[in-house]
């Protein structure tokens, strides 16, 4: 028969007592076959141990509140200022430029070529962009909203971004800066430039902080750049810029989420197949139609258009059903959601006639710009 022994403590000077309950039921307490210390409410169980599931009757009714500063370390929605960071949004195509838009919402300055990486790159991103130069300084730019930053007057911001030395580029750089006016780049104004030391052959992720001044709500402008000897090349990929002083776990949004918040600065109709109708229009004569394209998603601004040549669209005729290919396109008379398409030249239209519109050659587009 096994015993229970109840030791004490040589060193305290307390009693321990054992107190009853008020119950005319008996009651046994079986002690489990193990070494080990009881727990009390304040003791913690090893995550290790949580294993298993509790039957819905052990929780009660209301459960009892959680003080918002034990909830750490979770993913936070929205967190990342950088639209893009993961650089897989393309609207533009993947051609080298040397100054300009590339991916989106990511502009490029003092460049001899790029390029859009799909191997070699982070194991957590499928995507980079990488930026040569034969002289001065290669820059990555991307300038943000003055809407996304009506909270940031007097915070710590932390960009944290992955870069390489993919060949000659010896130092990294980073910098951020402040509007002239709201939305308004004509000016500007950095509030520090920042050396993050030397770029390594492998990928990195480096990290820097700046405090936003009151000038940070007109808008901000972050800038990665690097320097090199002779033909230079970095890569770069993964940037986030949040709220705090450390940074965290990047935020992967959705294609279709990250693609809608591009949209609203830009967004290219384009054909995607051999009926790639993008609207209907009107006939007001045999020659001339007018056509309402609505958005993706509502821009900024009202965007300015352009297309890629009257030559690649096409309208749909009416009685003859055949496709007309036009010698003049205009666009305007437009809004954030919509802009009115006017296509001349045609034959065969009706007065009053519905008719399709569609993007008739691969290299065809038409672009909505709504940029910083």
């Amino acid at each position: 028969m096994s015993k229970v022994k109840i030791q004490g403590n040589a060193s305290g000077t307390g009693v321990l007592t054992l107190t009853a309950p008020n119950t005319s039921t008996d009651r046994t307490i079986t002690l489990p076959d193990t070494t080990g210390t009881l727990l009390d409410e304040n003791s913690s169980v090893p995550a290790a141990n949580l294993t298993g599931t509790v039957a819905d009757a052990r929780f009660p009714a209301t459960l009892p509140a959680v003080s918002g500063a034990n909830l750490t370390n979770l993913p936070s929605k929205g967190k990342n200022l950088i639209i893009n960071g993961a650089m897989r949004v393309q609207q533009r195509g993947t051609a080298s430029v040397t100054s300009g838009y590339f991916v989106d919402r990511f502009t490029l300055g003092g460049c001899s070529a790029s390029a859009v990486l799909t191997s070699s790159t982070p194991t957590e991103f499928p995507t980079a962009i990488s930026v040569s130069a034969t002289s001065g300084n290669p820059i990555i730019t991307q300038k943000i909203e003055s809407e996304n930053c009506q909270h940031l007057s007097g915070q710590t911001v932390i960009v944290s971004f992955y870069a390489k030395n993919i060949s000659n580029a010896t130092t990294l750089y980073t910098s951020l800066a402040t509007a002239g006016g709201v939305d308004s780049w004509g000016s500007s104004t950095t509030i520090s430039e920042q050396n993050l030391g030397s770029l390594s052959g492998s990928w990195v992720k480096y990290t820097a902080s700046w405090t936003v001044p009151a000038g940070g709500l007109n808008g901000l402008g972050l800038n990665i750049l690097c320097a090199g000897t002779g033909t230079f090349t970095m890569g770069v990929t993964g940037v986030q810029l949040e709220v705090g002083d450390t940074a965290t776990d990047f935020e992967h949004r959705s294609f279709g989420e990250e693609l809608a918040l591009c949209q609203r600065y830009f967004e290219r109709f384009a054909k995607v197949s051999s009926e790639t109708v993008i609207c209907l229009a009107q006939g007001t004569s045999s020659t001339l139609v007018f056509g309402r394209l609505p958005f993706s998603t509502e821009k900024r601004v009202e965007p300015s258009g352009s297309v890629s040549s009257a030559g690649h669209i096409q309208v749909l005729t009416g009685a003859a059903s055949a496709w007309n290919t036009p010698t003049g396109v205009s666009i305007n008379a437009g809004n954030k959601k919509c802009m009115r398409l006017g296509i001349s030249g045609l034959s065969g239209m009706q007065a009053g006639g519905c008719h399709e519109v569609r993007i008739n050659d691969s290299n065809g587009y038409i672009d909505f710009d709504a940029e910083l």
